[in-house]
């Protein structure tokens, strides 16, 4: 791991902090000046990109560009971020985890956080990888290609209970971490209030009845249980990098729970309902042939089935709740109602509601 150094915000980077951040790496390379510029519009924290200038000629593997995430500069979204240990648990993925998982994630150079959850995270630069867009979703083949990703990280770790014992892991009492039933019931109310131009029929009645059953819905579950990202979808993942692998970041929501919750959140989203239901039983199954290939042992495709389905609603959660614990955007707006609506329609369609109380 890399030497510990200084916690700071963007604008604390300079090129003494950057430089002792490379030899952490061994690299033995002085920084003469670097240039900050902004990446994304992430709603839980920020994310810069450094250009980097040397003294002399650098040694080699210095790098030309690196990306720092640090805390939210919007205080609600900090908050946020720090009560409820979405900082922690992204530092702690990369500290803990990210070298043991085979999922491709960036290369990493600081992962340091302090008593008071300010955090700085300090990564290779990606680029030209891409961005994803949840509005523009996945070709299918992309989608293959994020589902063997997610097949990876859940076998390398499927029933861990060494790691689910580590103390600094977030191992939720129910299915889905963070969203208590009182949060659920809030959320729900101030979507009904402020956001009724995409309240359509579907979403007002699997929001009504899952709200209504969120105690029940997150009830404990049984076993197989494995490490989850959370938040697995386009916006989170880079195209088009080395090998044609996708790379998967921000791992603030990342804990260990029931299986299911990454495929069932991440397919809810990527395609237009029709390409969906014509699709996803295939993706599916080679998700389902992944994981086998990797190593799970036990697990029929069925019992997936049973838990795509009941995970069709946590995507619902994540963005009903959002509407009051992150930074409040036009975009970001729109593409919580857009996950949420598409949570809503997968349930409809794979029969989640009757798996819930009248």
């Amino acid at each position: 791991m890399p030497q510990s150094i200084a916690v700071v915000t963007p604008e604390q980077v300079t090129p003494e902090w950057m430089t002792q951040a490379l030899a952490g790496r061994e690299i033995d390379a002085k920084v003469r000046s670097l240039r900050m510029e902004q990446v994304g519009t992430g709603q839980l924290g920020e994310t810069r990109r450094f250009h980097l200038e040397y003294d002399g000629t650098p040694a080699p593997g210095a790098p030309k560009s690196l990306v720092g995430k640090f805390p939210s500069a919007n205080a609600t979204a900090a908050e946020s971020g720090k009560t409820m240990g979405f900082y922690r648990s992204e530092v702690m993925f990369y500290q803990q985890l990210a070298h043991r998982a085979k999922i491709r994630t960036p290369k990493l150079y600081v992962a340091e956080i302090d008593k008071a959850n300010d955090f700085t995270l300090l990564f290779e630069d990606m680029a030209p990888a891409r961005q994803g867009d949840q509005f523009k979703g996945c070709t299918l083949e992309d989608a293959r290609k994020a589902l063997k990703e997610a097949a990876m990280l859940h076998a390398t770790f499927w029933n861990d209970k060494e790691l689910m014992a580590q103390p600094w892991l977030y191992v939720p009492e129910g299915a889905q971490g963070f969203y208590t039933t009182e949060l659920i019931e809030r959320s729900w109310d101030h979507i009904n209030k402020h956001y009724t131009d995409y309240l359509t029929p579907e979403f007002k009645l699997v929001g009504d009845k899952y709200v209504k059953n969120h105690a029940y819905w997150n009830r404990p579950r049984d076993f197989p249980k494995t490490f989850s990202h959370c938040d697995f979808r386009p916006d989170n993942m880079l195209f088009g990098g080395p090998n044609d692998r996708i790379c998967v970041v921000d791992w603030q929501t990342s804990n260990f729970l029931g299986t299911g919750m990454d495929v069932a959140y991440f397919l809810s989203g990527i395609f237009d309902r029709d390409t969906r239901k014509a699709n996803e039983r295939a993706l599916l199954k080679g998700y389902h042939e992944d994981l086998l290939a990797f190593g799970v042992k036990d697990y029929s495709f069925d019992h997936l089935m049973r838990d795509y389905a009941h995970y069709s609603f946590a995507v619902i959660a994540v963005a009903i709740a959002a509407t009051l614990i992150v930074k409040r955007t036009e975009r970001g707006d729109k593409m919580l109602m857009h996950m949420a609506l598409g949570g809503a329609l997968q349930a409809l369609d794979n029969n989640a509601l009757d798996a819930l109380p009248g």
